[in-house]
């Protein structure tokens, strides 16, 4: 082999090893690129009747003067978690599988046709029950009774549904007592009521039967008096 060519082999040669050798050396330093797995929020806000103490499911059914139904709930039914499409914000009582995890959690023709209704606030109050377990889980979350840590602090269905049907009167009391304007002598709401008397009053509230608090701004106009005739003293 001729002496050019060889050298020239040899200096190709000795570039491949240190190229190689200093990709080998970045590699072994460059940082890792990938990211460990992180478990997604699980959720819910960690609500757990049955840790607070209840467990009887109370309910009217096609009307309102029905005598009360009383169920023992089963909690290891969760109408969210099963069917077609499992979905914890939307119970599709049309899936058979759906409706029987609910029916099972909180008692027979609950998720019929029929009319019924809950012991607690009916659904007309569903976002009021909803404000109050995201406020219980920043503000007060041992009191929830569940895990906390790790949730999407959006409540479930289940779980507001489960303050309808066992009647947790203490997680809206707690949260209109605690937030709500109206409901505490600290936090009157201002009213301007012809009907009530004026300045600091309280009375039964209409819907949520506790007090409630008001400062009624409306003054009675003085009874209006006719001047007297000139010379009339």
């Amino acid at each position: 082999m001729p002496r050019t060519r060889f050298a020239l082999l040899s200096a190709v040669a000795l570039l491949l090893s240190l190229s190689a050798a200093t990709a080998f050396a970045a590699g072994a330093h460059a940082p890792a690129t990938t990211k460990a797995a992180v478990a997604p929020p699980i959720p819910g806000v960690g609500y757990d009747p049955q840790v607070r103490g209840l467990s009887v499911s109370i309910y009217q059914l096609d009307t309102l003067t029905s005598p009360l139904q009383r169920y023992s709930a089963v909690f290891s039914a969760d109408p969210g978690a099963v069917g077609a499409h499992p979905d914890p914000y939307y119970l599709s009582v049309s899936d058979p599988l759906v409706r029987a995890a609910y029916e099972l959690r909180w008692g027979p023709n609950t998720a019929g046709t029929r009319f019924k209704r809950w012991i607690g606030p009916g659904n007309e109050a569903r976002s009021v029950l909803r404000d109050a377990l995201i406020w219980f889980s920043i503000n007060r979350p041992g009191d929830l009774g569940g895990v906390t840590a790790g949730r999407n602090g959006e409540p479930t269905e289940v779980e507001i549904t489960d303050v309808q049907a066992l009647n947790d009167a203490a997680i809206w009391v707690g949260y209109l007592q605690g937030a709500v304007v109206g409901f505490s002598p600290d936090r009157r709401e201002t009213i301007n009521d012809p009907n009530r008397p004026s300045g600091d009053g309280q009375e039964p509230h209409f819907f949520w039967k506790i007090t409630w608090y008001y400062h009624n701004t409306y003054e009675a106009q003085p009874p209006f008096s006719p001047p007297l005739p000139p010379g009339v003293h």
